[in-house]
């Protein structure tokens, strides 16, 4: 495959990702996404699509630079920070922990927010892939 298709499929698997976790707040995602983790944890990793692609084309073309290092290590922070604030807020709900964070946890969230790894994720394959 060329660089470009790589890119422009990833893209795609980064929409899809957007649409599959994308709510008007940060409770509302999260909750979207706890309710993947209830049905399977599995159901819950699937949904995080950028990461199992990254993760793909780095073994399947054998190619692990710097650039996809980097990608794979902020999906993986992204992953963890959604299940820590998943326990943190439906799992083991604490009220010391929910009143710090339910000002940002029903805050508007814009859609460009969630569009950021639309444009990351290509441009990192682009990088090291090229």
């Amino acid at each position: 495959m060329s660089v470009s298709e790589l890119v422009f499929i990833t893209i795609i698997v980064e929409l899809l990702e957007v649409y599959l976790q994308y709510s008007k707040t940060l409770k509302e995602s999260l909750l979207k996404m706890y309710s993947y983790y209830q049905k399977s944890p599995f159901l819950f990793y699937i949904t995080n699509l950028g990461y199992i692609w990254l993760l793909f084309i780095t073994i399947l073309y054998n190619n692990f630079n710097f650039a996809i290092a980097l990608g794979i290590m902020l999906k993986t922070f992204d992953i963890y920070t959604k299940i820590s604030l998943m326990q943190k807020v439906f799992i083991k709900p604490n009220s010391q922990y929910l009143d710090e964070l339910s000002l940002f946890l029903d805050a508007k969230m814009p859609i460009w927010i969630y569009l950021i790894g639309v444009i990351t994720y290509p441009y990192i394959v682009y990088v090291s892939f090229n």
